[in-house]
């Protein structure tokens, strides 16, 4: 065998192991991936997409676009960028395949060029099922408790509501208590309202607390996580669409047409795009929005009240907020404090969520030991009270049949988080003077900051990178006179 045709097949060979590689891969990712050439004939077809669209690899492979699906050439995304060599960003898509089975996908379709020659096609996919279902329980079949609040209704259709009110709020905490007076006081009105907490701070049992407080409790309350939704699925949700605004829309009701009179809560509103940002402040702005696909004005009725998990400052200095929606939000803002910086509430909840989550059929009642009464008070919490209650709950899990709650069934994590923190307490030493040493800390950087920017609390905040309201919080804590800074 000559060395040439020896060269020949030995590449051959590795071109078919890469190959058979490629294909493995692409096999084994849960995206949905198709392959046409530029003529429209799909030379590849992975199992994911198989299983979203409901058809055999076999029967796809070779075929063309035409003869899979129903759809027009001029509304297939993919022989778009078959003949304009420019991709499309994700968008959603409904169709059906010439089964009749329909599809509902979020897709990207990239072109493969070489010097300027198209090569091939590719649509990278992703189902939608999940989120459809999370935008029709949203807002037609969320279902509340029996013993909620009122229900609002309109022309006999059952809307979401709110079911949590400021009763349900567990706290005796004086920080918790300010912010809980301030959202009555904001409750009345029908001004904005923005609230900043940590996660796991009980941001959404403030909202419908004041929803169910205020004149807007007999209508609709309509609840979204702007971070949990692709960009343009959620603009169709909070504005709506008409008919033939994309390929395969039909006409929808956003969530603005839905909360109505209500009230709708944009959860970690600073995940949204800043595109999708400038259409809410113009809605924001006039009061009136469009469907997507419509040049039609429609009044915008209901209160908007959203929340961010990251401190405002650092929002606007990254600009994953832009500042004048921000301003246009926050006419009324309110400050959950992190748990860490209300303890004299950890016993309540603790005592509250071991009650909640015993089993409904036990006698006898469970307890905290007393061991880790004190590492419960010195732990920060990072998850807040959503990492307290998780934490309970798995130890009762694995508490079996003892009635006691020891350091043998926390959550592994928090074990080695408290040992490694922590051990002192947990080993019954003293470490009494460590609290006032971090408070002491705290109070000369909270007065340093003030005597620099002469008592300007608004500069003083920015420097520490903290809200006003906690600067307040902290000044009022220690007992600093801001007057002194400002002679």
């Amino acid at each position: 065998m000559g060395y040439r045709r020896y060269m020949r097949m030995a590449k051959t060979e590795m071109l078919r192991k890469e190959i058979q590689i490629y294909k493995t891969i692409l096999n084994s990712i849960h995206e949905g991936i198709i392959i046409t050439d530029p003529s429209g004939y799909v030379v590849f077809y992975n199992q994911e997409l198989a299983v979203l669209e409901g058809l055999n690899r076999d029967d796809v492979i070779g075929k063309h676009l035409s003869e899979i699906y129903s759809q027009a050439p001029d509304t297939s995304e993919h022989l778009l960028v078959s003949r304009t060599s420019k991709p499309i960003g994700e968008t959603y898509q409904k169709y059906f395949t010439r089964q009749g089975h329909e599809v509902h996908l979020v897709a990207t379709t990239v072109p493969v060029l070489q010097n300027g020659e198209l090569l091939a096609v590719y649509s990278l996919c992703r189902e939608t099922t999940h989120l459809r279902e999370v935008l029709l329980r949203t807002m037609q079949l969320q279902e509340i408790k029996e013993d909620s609040v009122e229900v609002g209704k309109k022309q006999g259709v059952q809307y979401p509501r709110a079911y949590f009110t400021f009763s349900d709020i567990i706290s005796k905490s004086k920080a918790m208590e300010t912010v809980i007076n301030g959202a009555k006081r904001a409750m009345m009105g029908a001004a904005n309202i923005l609230i900043y907490g940590e996660t796991g701070t009980g941001k959404e049992l403030l909202v419908q607390s004041i929803h169910n407080g205020g004149p807007r409790r007999s209508h609709p309350f309509v609840a979204i996580n702007c971070s949990a939704i692709p960009e343009n699925l959620l603009e169709t949700m909070l504005f709506g669409a008409v008919k033939g605004a994309y390929t395969g829309a039909i006409p929808t009701a956003g969530l603005f047409e839905y909360a109505d009179e209500g009230t709708l809560y944009l959860d970690e509103i600073n995940s949204m795009s800043i595109g999708l940002q400038a259409k809410l402040l113009r809605a924001l702005q006039e009061r009136n929005y469009r469907k997507v696909g419509s040049v039609a004005e429609i009044p915008l009725h209901c209160r908007i009240i959203s929340s961010i998990n990251i401190d405002p400052v650092t929002c606007l200095e990254k600009k994953c907020l832009r500042e004048d929606l921000f301003y246009r939000l926050s006419v009324i803002s309110l400050t959950l404090p992190p748990l860490r910086e209300r303890k004299e509430d950890i016993p309540l909840l603790t005592d509250y969520f071991i009650k909640k989550h015993s089993p409904k059929n036990s006698l006898e009642k469970l307890e905290l030991a007393q061991e880790l009464v004190q590492g419960f008070q010195d732990y920060r919490w990072a998850g807040n009270i959503r990492e307290l209650e998780n934490a309970i709950e798995s130890m009762i899990c694995m508490s079996g049949d003892e009635l006691c709650l020891t350091r043998e069934h926390l959550p592994s994590y928090l074990k080695q988080l408290m040992e490694r923190g922590l051990m002192d307490v947990l080993r019954g030493k003293n470490l009494a003077l460590l609290s006032p040493f971090l408070m002491d800390t705290e109070n000369i950087i909270v007065t340093d900051a003030l005597k620099k920017h002469r008592g300007n609390l608004s500069h003083a905040a920015k420097e520490l990178g903290i809200l006003r309201q906690s600067l307040q919080y902290r000044i009022k804590k220690f007992g600093i006179e801001v007057e002194q800074f400002r002679r």
